[in-house]
């Protein structure tokens, strides 16, 4: 699960900066970027579980279950598949407005130099990384996030609200620990809640897809919203709001006191 959590990063940060790069030629083209890599994500999922042969993280026991239209579709009509979905989409969402406009905010706002906020903010992403794959193995997944959804919340709404530019960078780097630790928190929450189920691999898979429309869908809007407001601290609320998505989703998923061992086994195996 930790190298899982470093490997996602690592992809944040490479997309993070082809994202900059293409707004700083528009303001949606990085967005567009994004829609064009939805289109052949499916593409890519059929070849790596067709031609590779990858297997599907089904239950033990359960018969193995081909990926088909209609087995996704049959997605649609599970407790467990919406809560997912919502989880990812919250998540998503909300860390989107702070990884594309942080170099604005902290550098060209603020004043901070850019290599230094850079530096920083890529130790504070891996150190979460690090304190999740740490404490993963003693701490329920689902309370840990729920505590963290909190405290990101509670981030959001100081840095919308305060002015001192020191605090507001500290609350920055707090901001991306907390990234760092919950990017495995919800992969690891969206686990225990799927535990049992057939094709998770699919449904994961089916998931991400989904959320990512959605991201892309919020960019939109969220682009709109600055322009309205013409303020970007206004993003800093609706990222909280975002985030409780999450907060809202998380008690909805069902306690099961041998999901939580199988799930504590799983990740210290890996």
């Amino acid at each position: 699960m930790g190298m899982q959590v470093i490997i996602l990063n690592l992809t944040i940060l490479i997309g993070g900066n082809i994202g900059t790069w293409l707004f700083g030629i528009k303001d949606t083209a990085q967005i567009w970027f994004a829609m064009l890599g939805l289109v052949l994500y499916p593409a890519l999922i059929w070849f790596m579980i067709s031609i590779l042969s990858f297997s599907d993280n089904r239950a033990s026991n359960k018969k193995q279950v081909e990926c088909s239209a209609k087995n996704i579709v049959s997605f649609f009509r599970k407790r467990n598949f919406w809560i997912l979905l919502l989880l990812n989409v919250g998540y998503d969402c909300g860390t989107q407005f702070i990884l594309i406009y942080w170099s604005i905010i902290y550098v060209e706002k603020l004043g901070f130099n850019l290599s230094l906020v850079y530096t920083l903010f890529m130790c504070a992403l891996i150190l979460g990384s690090v304190l999740f794959s740490k404490i993963s193995t003693s701490v329920n997944s689902k309370n840990l996030t729920l505590l963290n959804t909190v405290c990101m919340i509670g981030a959001f709404v100081l840095s919308g609200t305060l002015e001192n530019k020191y605090i507001l960078f500290c609350l920055f780097l707090l901001i991306e620990l907390l990234m760092g630790m919950m990017s495995g928190q919800i992969s690891a929450t969206s686990n225990e809640a799927i535990y049992g189920e057939s094709n998770k691999s699919t449904m994961l898979s089916t998931i991400s897809f989904i959320a990512e429309i959605l991201v892309s869908v919020s960019l939109f809007i969220s682009n709109s919203i600055m322009k309205v407001f013409e303020n970007l601290n206004v993003m800093f609320f609706v990222s909280a709001i975002y985030f409780g998505i999450v907060l809202l989703t998380i008690p909805l998923i069902k306690e099961n006191k041998d999901v939580r061992q199988n799930m504590a086994k799983n990740v210290s195996k890996s």
